[in-house]
């Protein structure tokens, strides 16, 4: 009788289990943004082939970045070839509003990028935040430009570009990088996005052009060995007490490492006797985990270890008696990198 009880307790209590789990799917699906879909947003004259034609050198500089592989990716067309695409639209998953946006917002408050239909495999690209409803936008500072730009206080002030245009696809709910830069003293300094992910250099702007001072449309970032570098410091300290504490400390980004919520930072200790034996090993990743992925993206499924900036984290070993070595290393995983694919971006070693 008692067996009966516990398999009618354990159907019943792993049926509520199902019903809650499908409910909180469902909440998760309803509480999304239908996609928004808009036909065009060209240039009255100009196509976007156009903008890259003449605009050559700085063309160059963005097929290397992510944005324009933001749907061309090996990730991205895995997707498209499966057609899985078509699963984002029934599940109300507003992925494309970001990865081929329509056009950045305008100064009224309209802070939702849309999706466009056309050359969606350009991903982010010129028109992407160069063309509005007023035409073409920028600094406003060429005198010799062969069309109209409309001068754009987006595009002359930084820390105004990050809360306008940034913001509109970097502000999502599991990593939202621009409001976390906010609380930073690079914000207070009015250091924004484009200060550190579009430096300054003198290059053309057209091809055949002259030399002028502009902006970078590489748009460095985590893919960047050398940012992450720059973002990232670690220490080795021996204790007195048999022991060493191995810090790493977000000094350099201004927003959490990783930035983006699925990515991942991987921090590994070694010790390694006298002979080079190592004999102990530890490791912390850093990131966001869904419980159930791309769907229950929001509390409480979501569990984020990010390091925010000026914050540290620490791996404590013990050491053997003798002499030997310490060893670190950080490694770095895109989201849709198997763990082959860890790309080494920092090593550092002490003697004990």
């Amino acid at each position: 009788m008692r067996v009966k009880v516990f398999w009618k307790w354990l159907g019943f209590s792993t049926l509520v289990l199902i019903l809650g789990a499908v409910s909180f799917f469902a909440v998760g699906i309803a509480v999304r943004d239908s996609p928004e879909v808009i036909s065009g947003t060209e240039h009255a004259s100009l196509s976007r082939e156009s903008c890259i034609e003449c605009h050559e050198p700085i063309a160059a500089e963005w097929r290397e970045s992510f944005h324009f592989r933001s749907l061309s990716g090996p990730f991205w067309q895995r997707i498209r070839d499966k057609g899985v695409d078509r699963i984002y639209e029934v599940l109300r998953i507003t992925c494309m509003n970001c990865h081929a946006p329509a056009n950045v917002p305008d100064l009224a408050g309209n802070t939702h990028p849309v999706q466009r239909d056309a050359s969606v495999q350009l991903g982010v690209d010129c028109v992407s935040c160069h063309v509005s409803e007023q035409g073409i936008v920028g600094s406003g500072r060429s005198t010799v430009a062969a069309h109209e730009v409309i001068a754009d206080e987006r595009f002359q002030d930084t820390s105004l570009a990050s809360v306008t245009i940034c913001a509109s696809c970097h502000a999502e709910a599991k990593a939202n990088v621009v409001a976390e830069w906010q609380q930073t003293p690079y914000a207070r300094d009015g250091i924004g996005c484009p200060d550190c992910h579009m430096p300054e250099l003198e290059a053309p702007s057209v091809a055949g052009g002259p030399v002028r001072l502009r902006r970078s449309h590489r748009f460095s970032a985590d893919k960047d060995l050398d940012m992450l570098r720059r973002a990232l410091d670690t220490s080795i300290n021996v204790n007195d007490n048999g022991t060493a504490t191995v810090r790493i400390t977000n000094s350099g980004a201004g927003h959490s490492v990783p930035a983006a919520g699925t990515n991942w930072l991987f921090l590994k200790v070694e010790v390694q006797d006298e002979l080079g034996v190592v004999i102990r090993k530890k490791e912390r990743s850093f990131g966001t985990r869904e419980t159930i992925p791309g769907y229950l993206d929001f509390r409480p499924f979501v569990k984020a270890t990010r390091i925010p900036y000026g914050e540290s984290r620490k791996i404590e070993v013990d050491l053997p008696s003798g002499h030997g070595n310490i060893s670190v290393e950080l490694r770095y995983r895109d989201w849709f990198m198997v763990k082959d694919k860890d790309v080494v971006f920092a090593t550092s070693a002490q003697a004990y």
